[in-house]
């Protein structure tokens, strides 16, 4: 059965953006002014409980912010479909980070 898979790379810029975005939407507190500056994801990457941490350069101060995996991962897709970005329903995502992006990864199997 062939295998079918999709990549999508954000910069950090675009994980500000949508993370953001998803804050507005779901009421919570607006990120911190500042530059994004590195993300880690706490635990293996295809668990579905990590944490997911922001690091944000305020003026030489770093703050940590953390999200779950899930709100993370949605604000992305969200993101994706606000950018018009075709993402399949189906077929597993997992996130990777890789030095200053994030990459999701679609697997399709027909």
């Amino acid at each position: 059965m062939p295998l079918e898979e999709r990549f999508i790379t954000f910069n950090l810029k675009e994980v500000y953006k949508a993370i953001s975005i998803r804050c507005l939407q779901e009421d919570k507190d607006e990120l911190p002014k500042g530059v994004l500056t590195s993300i880690e994801i706490n635990g293996g990457d295809n668990e579905d409980q990590n944490i997911v941490y922001l690091h944000i350069d305020q003026e030489g101060e770093t703050v940590q912010l953390e999200f779950d995996r899930e709100f993370f991962a949605l604000a992305l897709v969200f993101y994706c479909q606000g950018s018009g970005i075709p993402l399949p329903k189906r077929g597993q995502k997992v996130l990777k980070v890789l030095e200053d992006r994030i990459i999701m990864k679609m697997s399709l199997v027909d």
